[in-house]
């Protein structure tokens, strides 16, 4: 299954609440994880890291973001590309998943490691009530 994410946030959950600020933007915070409901329209907004780190930041649509280290070189510009990425058939966003860049059509990106982290730079530390 393939799921385009969208540049703009779309709808953002209601209510935010403060998320720990005295760590750097995009510090990984918990384990190893999955992303689940991906295949549903979970992720709503990306921003890649530092140049040359292979490193996608991702939010979902509970305002979480995660740090997604990717497998090989994937040249991603925040203001021109729209990502598609796949899930398992469950709509997991996984070790196993592909990101592709609209557009490099024969560019394929894998993922090695998903971790919750907080906000990349330039992005406010909130997060809604219930986490």
């Amino acid at each position: 299954m393939s799921i385009l994410l969208p540049l703009l946030a779309l709808a953002q959950a209601a209510q935010p609440v403060p998320v720990p600020t005295d760590l750097p933007p995009g510090t990984p915070i918990g384990p190893e994880t999955v992303i689940t409901f991906a295949g549903g329209g979970n992720l709503r907004e990306w921003t890649r890291g530092p140049n040359g780190a292979g490193i996608l930041y991702v939010r979902d649509r509970t305002q979480r973001w995660y740090q997604v280290t990717l497998t090989g070189p994937c040249r991603l510009d925040r203001a021109l590309d729209t990502l598609s990425y796949t899930t398992d058939p469950n709509g997991v966003f996984d070790r196993f998943s592909r990101l592709r860049v609209a557009r490099l059509p024969n560019q394929s990106c894998g993922v090695k490691s998903i971790r919750e982290s907080t906000p990349p730079q330039g992005y406010p530390h909130t997060r809604p009530h219930g986490d």
